[in-house]
């Protein structure tokens, strides 16, 4: 691992390459994810003792002046107890197996799941800690049904770092025999060092192929796109909320996209769905409404036929059109944008996609795009990609009325590197992002200021 370390000037105070050693007796290792406690790192660390039949779970920590790491065991579990799987990667949730990190929001507390050997019911062991190392909660979390009629949407941790909440898409028998709408439930439940508590709700007549679970200070929603003819195919938003201690459900609302966000997206008025979202950002605005942003990915394979009758298959990752809408308290769509844009890549994806963030009440996307913006029917217009590793970064930003302008903020002909777009860090109102070809490399940081120029607000 390749540490740098910068003052707030991007100045480079130190840098320090940190190999993880290994005994022999280790089979299988993986690092879930990295967590900071002010002048701490912590790498978080999973893997396999074989002379001791033990999955352990440990950090390796060290103060960033000096970068001088030691060792803390964090848990260990049987390996009796434990599915045999391989290692997944950090910051996201596997839903069948495996071990995985979760950090909140704020990053001041994660939590550790590790799936359980059980043929009759989900079964996973639930760790959570703060950035300091300490143990709030060991809890396992088991749900009579088996685990393929069990899919886990999300876990996440509350902001105070005390509480786990579990999201999951359950088949049952009961659901077996609606007439109309999914035929599964979502269930939620609420972990804390002594209690665990359920919620479930039924989505209806609708389709509600995943949900995502949102904290706020004092409550709870769940959010995600919806159908009313197949599963896949998306015409709304649902909202859920609920108390976030006693989980009892306190709206529900079914919004289909607006007139203006099928203009955006077909040029006109059609009987359309949307397809293929995921979800990537939500922003919590100024006045507490919610921008709720996903994007159009899916991955499509391509056979290469070769002279000596063999061949390769080539895979392609597209990322297209970007989806945002705002939705305030009351679980309402204020509006709905759909902002074209076609990238793909059979390379590095960190190039593609975007990275979102908010100031004041506008929502502000980062893109990479081509030397020319394309223009579409009915004023619309569309971001186009060159290369992968090669394009201008650019800036939108929807306002609080859902009008939306850009404009480039570097060109390629005067960059000495690309940048990573869809890896962009937030702290404040800036945003930082990593460049990098060949050798050499540049951390680029960009704030965002409101100025007036003869009453026009700029970027």
């Amino acid at each position: 691992y390749y540490f740098e370390h910068y003052d707030s000037n991007l100045k480079l105070i130190k840098e320090y390459e940190y190999e993880i050693k290994y005994s022999k007796a280790v089979k299988q290792s993986s690092v879930l994810g990295v967590i900071m406690d002010n002048e701490k790192v912590h790498i978080i660390d999973f893997m396999y003792e074989k002379d001791e039949k033990a999955y352990v779970c440990s950090s390796m920590t060290a103060d960033i002046s000096d970068f001088n790491f030691t060792k803390k065991e964090l848990f260990r579990l049987d390996s009796e107890e434990i599915k045999q799987f391989g290692f997944f990667s950090s910051s996201s949730f596997d839903g069948d197996s495996g071990a995985s990190m979760i950090i909140n929001e704020d990053r001041t507390a994660f939590a550790i799941t590790v799936d359980i050997k059980d043929k009759n019911a989900e079964t996973h062991r639930l760790f959570l800690y703060d950035k300091s190392l300490n143990k709030n909660i060991d809890h396992t979390f088991k749900r009579e049904i088996k685990d393929k009629k069990f899919r886990y949407e999300n876990i996440d941790v509350s902001k105070d770092g005390k509480t786990i909440y579990l999201l999951g898409k359950v088949y049952t028998e009961e659901k077996k025999s609606k007439k109309e709408g999914g035929k599964y439930q979502y269930e939620l439940t609420r972990v804390t060092n002594n209690s665990e508590k359920t919620q479930i709700f039924d989505t209806e007549e609708h389709f509600a192929a995943s949900l995502k679970t949102i904290i706020f200070e004092d409550r709870l929603t769940c959010i995600g796109f919806y159908s009313d003819k197949k599963e896949f195919r998306f015409k709304g938003i649902s909202y859920f909320e609920l108390d976030p201690i006693t989980l009892e459900i306190k709206k529900k609302k079914y919004n289909p996209f607006t007139e203006q966000f099928i203009i955006d997206k077909y040029g006109k008025e059609k009987d359309k769905e949307l397809k293929n979202l995921s979800f990537r950002k939500i922003i919590i605005s100024q006045n507490g409404d919610m921008i709720f942003n996903a994007e159009e990915y899916y991955m499509t394979s391509h056979y290469m036929a070769t002279p000596n009758g063999g061949g390769t298959w080539r895979y392609v990752y597209h990322y297209d059109d970007i989806v945002s809408a705002r939705i305030n308290p009351n679980g309402e769509i204020v509006w709905a944008r759909n902002i074209n844009k076609r990238q793909s890549t059979s390379g590095d994806e960190s190039y593609i996609s975007y990275t979102s963030t908010a100031k004041g009440n506008d929502a502000y996307f980062y893109i990479n795009a081509g030397e020319k913006v394309k223009k579409l029917s009915n004023d619309r217009i569309q971001f186009g990609q060159t290369s992968a590793k090669k394009s201008n970064l650019n800036i939108i930003r929807v306002n609080q009325n859902g009008d939306f302008d850009y404009q480039e903020i570097l060109d390629d002909k005067d960059n000495e590197v690309p940048f990573m777009v869809s890896n962009g860090v937030l702290s404040g109102d800036s945003v930082f992002f990593i460049g990098r070809k060949g050798k050499k490399k540049q951390i680029l940081k960009i704030t965002l200021i409101n100025r007036v120029n003869n009453g026009k607000r700029l970027l």
